[in-house]
Formats: C-alpha cells, structure tokens, sequence
C-alpha cells in the first residue's frame, strides 16, 4: 500500500468514526442519557467493582441495573433536599462507589463540583465561595487523610453553603445515614428530565488552576462531556466485555471522562483501584496480579506510574488479557515508553486532552499503529489548527505553534469571565478556537506532536528550548527515576537551563551532568546545572509539578545573586504564590536599610518579582 492509499483509508476510518460520534452526541443529550444507553445495552452486565484493598479477595460489586437504580434514587434525593440545576453540590471524596454515584446524579439533579482531594481547608473554602456551592459531600470523620475533619464548620466561611453530608467509603452507597435504595422505576425518573436543551446546560465545574485567592474554575456542559467521552470509547474501542482499572480520580477529567463514562457507555466493568488510587504504591505494586486475577483488559495511567511499572515484578503472571494501555495528562519519556512496551509486548497509547477540552482531543485510536513520537490525531470531531506569528495555520504539515481546538467537546468558559476573555482565538470567519497554550506541530498524517507548554519553553538570551531536549536523554541515564527541565532565572540570559531528577538506584550527579553536555546538541540547551532531589514533586495525579521546580530554581539563583553581593550574609529566600502576581521571592536580610538597598540592587538583576524585606 503507498502512502496516498494508506491515508485515504484513515481518512475513511476518521470519516466514520465521526458519524457514529455524531450519531451517539444527538441521540445522548444528557450525560445520564449515555451512562443509560449503556446499561440497557448490558443489563446483566456488573458496572463497578471496588477493590477496597490492592488484593481485594472478595471486591463488593454493583450491576447495571442496580448502578442505574441508585442514579435515580440520588437524582431523588438532590430534588427532595430543594437543590436545583441552577445549585451546586460540591464533592470531595475519593472515586469509590458511593462518589461515583454522588457525582454522576449530581451532574444529572444540580451542577456538581469536583475537588482536588489536597486542597487546603483555605483552597476549599475559595472554590466554594467562586461557585456558590450549597452542599459539600465528603467521607465521615476518622479516615485516613482527615477530608471531613478538613470542612468541619466550612459553612461559617461559605455563606452558601447550608449542609456537609458524608459519604460512606466501603463500597456501600447512601447520603450520610440515608441509606439509598434503587430506584425501580429509573428508566421514568430519567425519562422526566429528557429534553434536547439539556445539551447546552453546564452541569460539572472543574477546578483547573489560578489561585487560592481567585481560583479558576471550567463550565463543562453535558454536551462537553458526552463529545468528550464518545470521543474516548470510540478511539479505545471499549466494548461490553470490557474491564477497566481506574486509579485516576474523578476531579481529573482524566478519570472520569476517559475512563468512568466511556466505560459505563459501553456497558464495561470499572474496577476501582482503592480509595488512593495509584497514590498509593502498594496500589501499583498489584497491578499485573489484578491483571492477571481479573483479566482486565484496559488500563489508563500517568507516565510516573507507567514507569513504576516497569520496575514491578510479573514472574508467573498471565497478562495476555491487557489489550490496551492509554498514558496521558504528562509528556511520556521515550525511554520509559521503550521500557514498558518491552514488558508488556504491546504498544502504548499516548492521550492529550485538558479540563478545557472536558477530556482528549487526540489519542491513538485502537486501529491504528502508535508512533511514540506524537499523541495521537484528533479524536471525533475535533478540529485542529496551529497559531504561529499570527497566523492560523489548519494545513498538513504545518508549523510549530500553539495548539488550537474547535468542536464539541470545548468548555463554556471560565466561571469567571475575566479568565474566559483570554482562553480563546477568533479567526477571520468569526469562529471561536480554544488556546491550549501547548506548542505543537501537526504532521502530515493529523497526528499531533507535542513540544511542551507555552510558558514551560525555556527563553535562554531569545533561543527557545524545549525542556524534552534536556529530559528525554536524562530519563535514560542508568539511576534516574524521573527528570523534569526548567528555565533557571539568569541576570544575562533570562533565564538558562536547570535540571532535576530523582534517583531509582544509585546516581552519579556529575557523571549525569557530563552525559548531558555531551547528548545536547544544542549549546544554549546545555544545563547549567543538575539537582538531585530526595522526592519530585508532583500534582495528585501524578503529574510533575513544575510551578514547584521554577520556585526552587528561582530561590537558587536569588541564593547565588546575594552570595555575591553580600557575602557572609545570613539572607532567608523563599519564594512563595500570591493571588495577584503569581510567582514572588520573598528575601529578608539582616543589616538594617543599607543591606536592603544592596539584595535589591543585586535581585534587580533577575528576571523575578521579588519583594525584600528585614531580617
């Protein structure tokens, strides 16, 4: 087959999975009208299985029959509590049974809120406050990582919010100590509320980032959701004999509409990986057993688990059943790629998507061979284009440039319209573009290559350098775990590379620093210096936490900067996140106002918002 032939035939495959996507968004215009369209598919099929421990002996199980019972019932008891669609329930619980019911009929009965399970109490209260909430749903007191104990009195702080209902954690499902009992009658308690408009109407408010002083918060509508989900369990080819390990959370749109809602839609079997999720590391220890015990066929994870992977033990296990294996919501190190396929004997499949984009807009569909170097193509009826120096580009290939999406999958904005303003491109037919702030090119085949984000390319002296240039080469010097690139603050160049990775083993620092000088090509690309740290951050997904690394870059050079200037001082340097600057170090030295006069002097040096203070 030549080339042309071989893309008329993904052109054809594309061609129809956009009609059935079309097809299945028309005829699902609420999110509960696809979770249903999947049950009836598969009544005597079981829809969620709770492994309460890593090696659940006997994991409880809900069938879909009783899963769609239970909906209704919740959709019920929202209504009889006086909430509205114009309410919002705000849920801040692990994704066990009785969150995944909570959650699914929240978006159905109100809008439902999903929150970041390490928000502090302060983080809590604000997204709260930005979105009215006036129910919080949370496990009972006495649990491990003390949520309840975290909002106990929230209500004095959130004037909206009139009740705290816990939620059980054991597989059982019920609203504080209302029991909850199916709803026989689901189909017509769903039936009510069909209405084609629901479409259109924002049902879920994901937090996806600002500050704790005004955070930002996505309006995701149902029609979002649906697009986002039909999209996922068309490209994964998940089907009824389908069962997916989740051990992603449900604030993440990673976990719910890549993994919970695709799976319901097509009547599969979710088993969730404990309360914590791949938090917990006995968690990912158990993966290949549970694979091997309950023939899983389907896994999504975040890069650091699929590389803790390759390091755990699967002698005598039978995975043949794995026909699938999805990464995302993180850049995949080729060599943490290389080494995982190697294990498992298939191929991984990369996933791009965002809050935004309520889940993926390109992934490697099930029929088609990855290539490592890209994510994917666009996933059903997404629309891609590339903005460089001004100009929207929609040919293939195109140029590197930020990554553009159209379709029905895009947010409705941001609850506050000042954070909305920004988030989209016009283009000279008036039609409206989603910025993803990633720089990406679009090669000849649609497929999507991801050259990091916007704000992480490092600017040194006006050469922009992707961090994967340091990265990727670093994830594959023997001893390092994971490696992560940002720009440190430069009083010459703006800024200059800095590396850190932790170690998996033993670590030659320097070793690794010479290995880089060499594999670099590019001189300004070359790292000035190489940090070894005890524990990476990382977000609660697993993903690496830059905003963390840059504070420590910052901190360095502020540290180097005053040795200079003022040597033998005892400065304190911490650089901390205000709600209105962002990024600011905050430096205090001893000495009185001269003393001052000379650390601001030096710091004025660097590209920084930094703020000095007295000793």
């Amino acid at each position: 087959m030549d080339i042309e032939d071989g893309r008329e035939r993904i052109h054809a495959q594309e061609a129809e999975i956009d009609r059935q996507a079309a097809e299945l968004i028309d005829r699902h215009p609420r999110l509960i009208d696809l979770i249903a369209a999947g049950a009836e598919a598969n009544p005597d099929g079981t829809a969620l299985v709770y492994l309460r421990v890593p090696d659940d002996p006997d994991p409880p199980s809900i069938g879909y029959g009783r899963f769609m019972g239970l909906l209704a019932a919740a959709i019920r008891w929202y209504r009889a509590q006086g909430l509205t669609q114009d309410d919002t329930v705000s849920v801040l619980a692990p994704g066990v049974p009785a969150t995944q019911v909570a959650l699914w009929a929240a978006v159905e009965a109100c809008r439902a809120q999903p929150l970041n399970l390490l928000f502090t109490r302060e983080a809590i209260a604000a997204q709260l406050n930005a979105v009215g909430a006036r129910l919080l749903l949370v496990p009972p007191p006495g649990l491990p990582g003390g949520l309840y104990e975290k909002v106990a009195g929230l209500e004095r702080e959130v004037p909206t919010l009139e009740r705290i209902v816990t939620l059980p954690v054991d597989g059982s499902v019920a609203f504080g100590e209302e029991g909850l009992e199916p709803d026989p009658d689901w189909r017509a308690t769903l039936a009510a509320g069909r209405d084609p408009a629901q479409a259109e109407r924002v049902a879920a408010l994901y937090p996806t980032g600002g500050t704790t002083g005004r955070p930002k918060v996505a309006k995701l509508t149902n029609r979002s959701m649906v697009a986002a989900s039909v999209a996922s369990m068309l490209s994964t080819g998940t089907r009824a004999e389908d069962r997916l390990l989740l051990g992603l959370p449900l604030f993440h749109v990673g976990g719910a509409f890549t993994g919970s809602i695709p799976t319901f839609a097509a009547g599969a079997t979710l088993y969730i990986a404990t309360a914590a999720g791949y938090r917990d590391p006995k968690m990912v220890q158990a993966v290949w057993r549970l694979v091997d015990r309950h023939r899983l066929t389907v896994l999504g994870v975040v890069p650091t688990v699929l590389g803790a992977l390759c390091a755990v033990p699967r002698e005598g296990l039978d995975i043949s059943s794995l026909r699938l294996v999805g990464v995302g919501a993180a850049t995949l190190p080729p060599e943490v790629e290389r080494r995982f396929n190697a294990i498992w004997g298939g191929a991984v499949r990369q996933v791009y998507g965002m809050t935004e984009l309520s889940g993926a807009v390109a992934q490697w569909p099930h029929y088609r061979t990855p290539d490592s170097t890209a994510v994917g193509p666009r996933a059903a009826l997404a629309e891609l284009a590339v903005l460089a120096d001004g100009v929207l580009h929609r040919d293939r290939p195109g140029p590197l440039g930020e990554l553009l999406v159209r379709g029905p999958s895009v947010f409705a904005g941001y609850v506050d319209p000042r954070d909305t303003a920004g988030a989209f491109y016009r283009d000279e037919a008036g039609n409206e573009w989603l910025r993803t702030g990633d720089l990406a090119r679009i090669d000849a085949a649609g497929c999507v290559h991801i050259a990091g984000r916007l704000k992480d390319v490092i600017i040194r002296g006006g050469h922009n350098i992707d961090p994967r240039m340091l990265e990727d080469p670093a994830a594959g010097f023997p001893g390092v775990a994971l490696a992560a690139a940002v720009g440190r603050p430069d009083a010459y160049a703006g800024e200059v590379p800095m590396l850190f990775v932790t170690s998996a083993g033993p670590l030659d620092a320097e070793a690794l620093a010479r290995f880089l000088q060499e594999r670099v090509d590019e001189p300004p690309a070359k790292p000035r210096e190489v940090v070894v740290l005890p524990e990476m951050p990382l977000t609660p997904v697993g993903k690496i936490f830059k905003p963390k690394l840059r504070q420590i870059a910052a901190e360095r050079a502020c540290r180097d900067e005053l040795a200079l200037a003022l040597p033998g001082v005892a400065a304190e340097v911490v650089a901390v996140t205000e709600p209105e600057r962002g990024m600011v170090v905050v430096v205090r030295v001893p000495g009185g106002a001269e003393t001052e006069e000379t650390a601001r002097r030096a710091l004025g040096r660097l590209p920084l918002a930094v703020r000095v203070e007295p000793g």
